[in-house]
């Protein structure tokens, strides 16, 4: 079967010595895998307008020992392949794997080698590289909701969820500091997602209200009643994700129905709406130089864009489909693309409902 990945998450941590390492959660487990010989291969993949094919790329995925991609049985016998199929056994290492359920959205540390998970039961577990245990583990205080997003700040110094009652906690990133420092309750429905705007004492959230004001400015320094200091009347099934472009000075946020909308925060208002996907966009993220911005849709697809411009710069041709095994998982579906994410040396990252995670190398 392939990669049995819940929710689909999973990201890459680089450390100072050049190992990359990325983690990725399963059904039952939590897997660590050293990628860097996988990063070092040639899967060059050219972002030019108007370019709309199977693009070359590496894939991580769990074997059930032979059986099909459709199976119901999960493992986490880990190999990788190129598009055309060619097992690459050599690409990675793993260094650790560990019994860990409901796991619904990871996040790693900016500069050290920890990260967070967070889960159904609306815990979230602290973890460093390689350790088998948790540092931490957090919640908030009184119902506690699903974890839909985690993020650090900036500087690292400061993390915070979401979660699926429609609440954004922030807490200092210590092993000692249990209790949020700041609860701000955002939405009467839930609440998808979150980005820092500059400091880490200013932030975005993406999340649905029953009067449609789904993307909010917060300012967290100020008193609990004046804080939200800006509602966007955005996204009318509710919006997704959002992420934020310090070059620019723009809020991208993405909607339940495939609608994008970009805000500039400047003059605190919504530049541009255009509509992006055929279905609701699962995840946002951004080149490091921050020319691009790329899409992950609930049906599979994968976009590039400009920032300079509503049409998309390229299609993925292979993105990832949902897989009917995993519709149905506790704490809700799981459906296409879940996750994004480009490194500094321009790879970009995805995985979905198709179990598999897919490298590849942007030329920009």
């Amino acid at each position: 079967s392939s990669f049995a990945t819940y929710q689909s998450e999973s990201l890459v941590r680089t450390t100072k010595n050049s190992l990359s390492l990325m983690v990725v959660s399963t059904p039952k487990e939590i897997v660590e895998v050293d990628i860097k010989t996988c990063l070092e291969r040639d899967i060059g993949v050219r972002i030019e307008e108007g370019e709309d094919e199977t693009a070359p790329f590496l894939i991580i995925s769990a074997d059930e020992h032979k059986t099909s991609r459709n199976t119901s049985t999960l493992s986490t016998q880990i190999s990788a392949s190129d598009g055309a199929g060619n097992i690459h056994m050599d690409s990675f290492n793993q260094v650790l794997k560990r019994p860990e359920q409901g796991v619904r959205c990871i996040q790693a540390h900016n500069d050290l080698p920890l990260y967070v998970t967070g889960h159904n039961d609306g815990y979230v577990k602290l973890w460093e590289f390689g350790y088998s245990h948790p540092l931490a583990k957090y919640s908030l205080p009184g119902n506690r909701g699903r974890i839909t997003s985690l993020h650090f700040g900036p500087l690292g110094a400061k993390f915070g969820l979401s979660d699926a009652n429609g609440v954004i906690g922030l807490w200092h990133t210590t092993v000692n500091a249990k209790s949020p420092f700041c609860v701000l309750s955002c939405y009467d429905r839930s609440a998808r997602d979150f980005a820092f705007i500059g400091s880490a004492s200013v932030i975005a959230s993406a999340g649905n209200n029953t009067n449609n004001r789904n993307v909010i400015l917060w300012d967290t320094l100020l008193p609990p009643s004046e804080c939200a200091i800006k509602k966007f009347q955005a996204h009318e099934m509710g919006a997704m994700v959002c992420r934020y472009s310090p070059a620019h000075q723009v809020l991208i946020s993405g909607g339940n129905k495939g609608d994008i909308c970009i805000f500039d925060l400047r003059q605190r208002k919504l530049q541009h709406v255009f509509n992006a996907h055929d279905s609701g966009i699962r995840s946002i993220c951004i080149t490091p130089n921050e020319d691009l911005y790329i899409t992950g849709s609930a049906d599979g697809e994968i976009k590039s864009w400009s920032f300079n411009s509503t049409h998309n710069q390229h299609v993925f041709g292979d993105g990832h489909r949902s897989n009917k095994f995993f519709s149905n998982l506790p704490g809700g579906s799981v459906k296409g693309v879940m996750k994004l994410q480009v490194d500094q040396t321009n790879h970009l990252l995805s995985c979905g409902a198709d179990g598999e995670v897919k490298i590849r190398r942007l030329i920009l």
